[in-house]
């Protein structure tokens, strides 16, 4: 029997139960009018009416996760229409969508089951079907993502035995690491290792535009608590990792523009930090030169998390956090207005479709 893999991190193991019941108790707190008064003012999605939705023409698909209930992966238009559930043949939770580069298919993992493997979902035919196989000593996979080309998935996969690591005060893997599974034969290949100390692993890996390098982040623990999440790059084949941003930034959750240029991220990754810092978003270009602030919120009662460009490179979708909310949001990839897409609602980890081939 496999062990969640949300078990595998120490504060990860309550995030999901804690974050209804947090939400619903700070709802329940009135903010204090010097508390609303710092909430940068965000208008309301005009009516239909009156102002069409500055999205309403468009017919891409944001995949999303949800927690209304079990915790699941949804569809919806960007201007708010036609949202619904997908894969209910997959009945434990659905985590972290990612869309195949010609739009057609959805990689996602699976939780809270006896085995937690990586699911693929074809939006033609509605099915679903498991991608690789994860036997002993494989405790489960995580974090999937295409390859630019569409041939393979980018994977976190954890290996027994289960050992004590000091760091994080807590029973963890004795190793988790990147790895990449081919699509035609099912193939696997680990390419990154972390046994010392154990499973301090990568975190929101995405590719690089031309497949040749990684971004992702990293969660060092020290007497249990973080000690500054930092945002790393490395060559494809595991070689060669480079730490961009200062672990005192808290940074996380890093996104490579479609042209190959800058990295998005964000800082107090909502994976570790589900309360009370202030969060915003960066770019930087790629070798971590030329960093600059997209967003300037001041307050904690309002925050940004899961950034991810857009396929034509003109917009960067990430949640905004609030205590009773998380919505989804866009703002211009060089900075400007963030534009509210869906109010309300529990959203996260967004994913904007790519053009898919014609139907």
């Amino acid at each position: 029997m496999s062990v969640p893999f949300y078990g595998l991190n120490r504060r990860y193991v309550v995030r999901i139960g804690l974050l209804v019941v947090l939400t619903l108790a700070i709802a329940a707190i009135s903010l204090s009018p010097d508390a609303s008064a710092a909430i940068p003012k965000v208008e309301a999605t005009p009516s239909p009416a009156t102002t069409p939705h500055p999205f309403a023409e468009e017919t891409a698909w944001i995949a999303y996760q949800t927690y209304r209930t079990d915790t699941g992966i949804g569809l919806i238009h960007p201007d708010g229409s036609d949202e619904h559930l997908i894969a209910s043949d997959v009945h434990d939770e659905q985590h972290l969508p990612d869309w195949s580069p010609d739009g057609t298919r959805l990689v996602f993992t699976v939780r809270g089951g006896e085995t937690e493997p990586l699911y693929e979902y074809d939006l033609a035919t509605d099915t679903t079907h498991q991608l690789f196989a994860c036997e002993d000593p494989c405790l489960g996979d995580d974090n999937p993502v295409h390859s630019p080309d569409g041939t393979r998935i980018l994977f976190t996969r954890a290996i027994a035995p289960f050992v004590h690591d000091v760091t994080q005060g807590a029973e963890v893997p004795s190793d988790c690491g990147l790895w990449i599974g081919e699509l035609s034969s099912g193939e696997v290949t680990q390419i990154t290792s972390n046994t010392d100390p154990p499973c301090n692993r990568e975190y929101d890996a995405h590719w690089s535009p031309d497949g040749s390098q990684l971004t992702y982040w990293r969660d060092p623990y020290e007497n249990g608590h973080p000690k500054g999440t930092a945002v790393f790059v490395i060559n494809a084949d595991g070689t060669n990792e480079q730490r961009l941003t200062d672990p005192a930034m808290f940074a996380g959750s890093p996104d490579w523009s479609p042209d190959g240029q800058w990295i998005v991220f964000s800082t107090y990754p909502l994976l570790e930090f589900q309360c009370c810092q202030v969060s915003n978003l960066y770019r930087m270009q790629s070798d971590g030169s030329g960093m600059e602030p997209l967003t300037h919120y001041a307050t904690e009662e309002l925050r940004v998390a899961h950034p991810r460009y857009t396929p034509d490179g003109q917009w960067i979708l990430f949640t905004s956090v609030t205590p009773e909310t998380r919505s989804l949001w866009v703002i211009p990839a060089a900075g400007g207005e963030p534009i509210v897409l869906v109010p309300g609602g529990i959203y996260g980890h967004g994913t904007w479709q790519p053009t898919p081939a014609a139907t």
